[in-house]
């Protein structure tokens, strides 16, 4: 018998942060608003793929990123409601990723790299974990300073604290090494424990493992054996090593 309790809870959640997001005033719309087509009610809903699966799996993970490019797509297209969840289950269901930058199937490849679950196709991985964004209104291609992001966490980060909490993963990969260094973490109360940096969830520390943007290919790291591209080799090589520095998960 299926199960939605965790997926029932971040429904109520997204309806509060979209009504807050909403009552957002002007002066604090001009620090955390970025792109030409993002408007205050724009908001991407995101969470667990698919909850039954998620909580069978013997280690749940959770990819957190900072934005969607909401500014050349949805919003471009004067969309203000768009869900993560469902366009993984697409990419589950067709194995088609249409999306100029492959995130879905390379976040799922990453997925299986690390759950030891690399000789399943793709996006039969895709229902396995849980995805979010900590901009609920997107961005731009790019963060440049990414001040516009610290001041949107500030704001809303018992939001986000929240979907993490029920979420409940028992490790997160941090997508995008320039977040990750901003001290974005620590305005969400990470807690750093040698080089390494945690969140305290639920009784239990959650280790927050750094990661590329999926769109980086340049790096010299050697792929991984086994991936016909390389630059999913790679990705999956550096998810591999960045885990390997959390001795629970070695």
């Amino acid at each position: 018998m299926k199960t939605f309790n965790k997926t029932k809870t971040l429904e109520i959640l997204f309806d509060k942060w979209e009504e807050a997001q909403l009552n957002e005033n002007t002066n604090s719309l001009s620090l955390t608003l970025s792109g030409k087509n993002i408007r205050k009610d724009f908001f991407q809903r995101d969470g667990i793929i698919d909850e039954p699966t998620y909580d069978k799996e013997e280690i749940k993970v959770l990819f957190i990123s900072s934005e969607a490019n909401a500014d050349e797509y949805s919003a471009a297209s004067n969309i203000v409601k768009t869900n993560y969840v469902k366009e993984y289950l697409d990419y589950y269901k067709t194995g088609i990723d249409k999306w100029r930058g492959k995130m879905r199937e390379r976040i799922s490849a990453i997925y299986g790299s690390v759950t030891n679950q690399n000789n399943i196709e793709f996006h039969q991985l895709a229902n396995k974990f849980a995805i979010m964004d900590l901009n609920k209104r997107g961005g731009t291609s790019t963060i440049d300073s990414g001040r516009h992001i610290i001041e949107y966490v500030k704001l809303y980060k018992h939001f986000i604290i929240k979907e993490i909490e029920i979420i409940d993963p028992d490790f997160i990969i941090w997508i995008g090494t320039n977040t990750y260094n901003l001290g974005i973490p620590e305005l969400l109360g990470s807690i750093k424990k040698s080089t390494n940096k945690f969140f305290f969830i639920n009784n239990r520390y959650v280790p927050i493992v750094k990661m590329w943007q999926t769109s980086y290919y340049q790096s010299k790291i050697q792929p991984l054996p086994g991936y016909k591209n390389k630059t999913i080799g790679k990705l999956c090589a550096k998810a591999k090593l960045e885990l390997s520095k959390f001795d629970k998960y070695t």
